[in-house]
C-alpha cells in the first residue's frame, strides 16, 4: 500500500522552534515528529511513502534518507508544495498511486488504528474519507457533521465561535481514490480543505467521515506539546518502544524523566515530568517542571525551569529563572541570575545579560 505524508509546512505557531528545523523534525522524545507518523503507516502495511516536503526540506531528507533503516521506500516531491496547497501539491504525486491511498500530516500524534479507516473507508465506497476527532474549541480546524451512515454532510474550515456546528475536527488524516484529485486543477494552489471537499460537497460526490475517540493532537502550540508531552507519561498517548506503564508511577509520586544519551545530572529536583535530549549537563539543586529540554544545553547550579521549552544548544547561567510557557530558541546564552518571564519566546541565537529581566510583552 502506498501513503502521502504531508510535511511542508512552517510550523509558525511554533516559532522559534521552527526557525531551524521543519515543524515534521521537532524532537518528541528524541525522535522527529514525523518519525511517528512514518512508524503508524507502517505498521498497517504501508511500503512506499511519497514525501510533500516544502520548508527547510534538506533536514528531512538528510534524516530519513531513501527509508531502508525503517524498512519502507521513500520518496520526496519538493517542488512548489508550498504555493500548489495541500491538494495541488498532493496531486503531483497523484499519478503513482493506482489504488486506494493515504494521506497523513507529518506532525499528527496518534493512536488511530490506520487499518480500521481504510477498511471503513472501501467498505463505505468513498471517494475520500476523513478521519474527524472530537475537540473542545474546533474553531482552529476544519469541521464536519456527518449522517447516520458516516457520510459528511456539512464542512467548514476554521469557522467563526458562532459559526460553529459540530465539534468534530479534521484530524489531518485521510484515504483517496485517485479519481478524487480529477477535480484539483492542475498546477494551482488547491487546499484539501477550503477547495476539495467543499467541491467534492457541491458535486455530491462520497465524501465520508471516521469520527473515532483514540488520542490525537495535532502539536500545533508549545502549550499542546507539552500537553503531548505529558499524555505519554500518562499513558494516553502510545509511543513505540517506549514503555509508559513505569512513567506514570513516577508522574504520580513527585516527577518523571526520560534522558537521551550521554547526559549528566547531578540530582535535579524533577516536578511532573521532563524530557532531555541528548548531550544535556545539569548542575546541582536545580528544578525542572513539566518541562523539554533539547540536545545540547547546560544548564547551570540553581536553575529554576517551569512549563518551559528549551531549544538546542541553549546555555543557562547559575540561578536563573524561566517561568511557565517560555520557549527559548536554539543556541542562546543567558546569563546568570536572569529571570524569563512568563510565555516569553526567546528567538534564537539571542544573549541575555547577568540578573536581565525579560518580561512579556
Amino acid at each position: 500500500m502506498k501513503a502521502i505524508v504531508l510535511a511542508g509546512g512552517k510550523g509558525t505557531r511554533l516559532l522559534p522552534l521552527t526557525v531551524y528545523r521543519p515543524k515534521p523534525m521537532i524532537p518528541f522524545f528524541n525522535k522527529p515528529l514525523m518519525e511517528y507518523a512514518l512508524q503508524n503507516l507502517i505498521k498497517i502495511g504501508v511500503d512506499e511513502v511519497y514525501v510533500l516536503v516544502g520548508y527547510l526540506k534538506e533536514r528531512i531528507m538528510d534524516y530519513f534518507g531513501d527509508g531502508s533503516q525503517w524498512g519502507v521506500e521513500l520518496h520526496y516531491s519538493n517542488k512548489d508544495n508550498l504555493k500548489l496547497g495541500t491538494a495541488g501539491a498532493t496531486k503531483k504525486v497523484v499519478k503513482k498511486m493506482d489504488e486506494t491511498f493515504l494521506v497523513v500530516s507529518s506532525d499528527v500524534l496518534t493512536n488511530l488504528d490506520m487499518g480500521a479507516l481504510v477498511e471503513y473507508h472501501k467498505r463505505k465506497g468513498a471517494l475520500a474519507t476523513l478521519a474527524l476527532s472530537e475537540v473542545d474549541d474546533p474553531t482552529q480546524y476544519g469541521i464536519a457533521i456527518i449522517n447516520e451512515d458516516g457520510r459528511i454532510q456539512q464542512f467548514k474550515e476554521k469557522p467563526r465561535p458562532e459559526e460553529v456546528f459540530s465539534n468534530l475536527v479534521n484530524a489531518g488524516i485521510y484515504v483517496f481514490e485517485p479519481e478524487a484529485f480529477d477535480l484539483v486543477p492542475k498546477g494551482k494552489n488547491f487546499d484539501f480543505s477550503k477547495d476539495l471537499f467543499p467541491r467534492m460537497l457541491e458535486n455530491d460526490l462520497p465524501l465520508y467521515g471516521f469520527p473515532f475517540r483514540e488520542y490525537w493532537n495535532d502539536v500545533g502550540r508549545p502549550s499542546s506539546y507539552l500537553q503531548a508531552t505529558e499524555d505519554v507519561f500518562l499513558g494516553r498517548l502510545r509511543l513505540p518502544d517506549l514503555r509508559t506503564e513505569h512513567l506514570k508511577g513516577n508522574l504520580e509520586h513527585g516527577g518523571a524523566i526520560v534522558t537521551g544519551r550521554r547526559c549528566i545530572l547531578r540530582g535535579p529536583e524533577i516536578r511532573g515530568f521532563a524530557v532531555l535530549g541528548d548531550d544535556v549537563e545539569v548542575g546541582k539543586d536545580v528544578k525542572i517542571e513539566r518541562s523539554v529540554i533539547f540536545s545540547g544545553v547546560t544548564i547551570e547550579d540553581g536553575v529554576e525551569i517551569r512549563e518551559a521549552i528549551i531549544g538546542e544548544n541553549v546555555h543557562v547561567g547559575k540561578g536563573v529563572v524561566i517561568q511557565p510557557g517560555s520557549v527559548i530558541g536554539d543556541n542562546t546564552l543567558i546569563e546568570e541570575f536572569s529571570k524569563i518571564g512568563s510565555n516569553v519566546k526567546v528567538w534564537v541565537e539571542s544573549r541575555i545579560g547577568r540578573e536581565s529581566i525579560i518580561l512579556p510583552d
